[in-house]
């Protein structure tokens, strides 16, 4: 009798397993169900992660910027860059031009720290392109001795070649 009682507790409990985890597939699955967005989507809302390699060449070029030694990255630019800026200026050129009007800036500041809060890489499905979108921190010491804490967003456009061809730039100050 007791070996009947614990067979069938058994069953009971191993019924119970795969039925939970058969409602929790179907939950799973409804929740990926068709999500109708209040405003129309003009590039894409459908992505994944993508190649976290692209993820360490951005963060090492961000650690050559801080290093005062942008040129070390200039390998992962396409010929070709377009940029926009926190402060709302836009270039688009070539990769040299680009490099060095960034090097211009870092070289009006004594130093520059960064720190990463968050970085994520994404394939966006159906293009050729990729996105790896950091959230951190910069902070920059200035010529006068000053420092400015800066909260970032960037978001790089790897193309279909593996090469950043596009830089958007988010900005904010930290408040103290």
């Amino acid at each position: 009798m007791k070996q009947s009682l614990s067979i069938l507790l058994a069953v009971i409990f191993f019924t119970a397993c795969n039925n939970s985890a058969k409602e929790n597939t179907t939950v799973k699955d409804s929740t990926v169900a068709a999500v109708t967005l209040p405003y129309p989507v003009t590039y894409s809302s459908d992505f994944e992660i993508g190649d976290k390699k692209l993820a360490q060449s951005v963060l090492a070029a961000w650690k050559d910027y801080d290093n005062n030694t942008l040129q070390n990255s200039a390998g992962i630019f396409a010929d070709s860059v377009m940029m926009f800026h926190a402060d709302g200026t836009v270039f688009s050129g070539k990769k040299d031009s680009a490099i060095a009007i960034t090097a211009k800036f870092r070289s009006s500041i004594t130093s520059a720290t960064s720190s990463v809060a968050a970085v994520v890489v994404l394939k966006t499905k159906g293009k050729d392109d990729t996105w790896v979108c950091i959230w951190g921190k910069e902070v920059d010491v200035m010529k006068d001795g000053k420092k400015d804490s800066t909260l970032l967003n960037e978001n790089w456009m790897f193309n279909k070649d593996g090469k950043v061809a596009v830089i958007r730039q988010l900005a904010a100050k930290e408040k103290k």
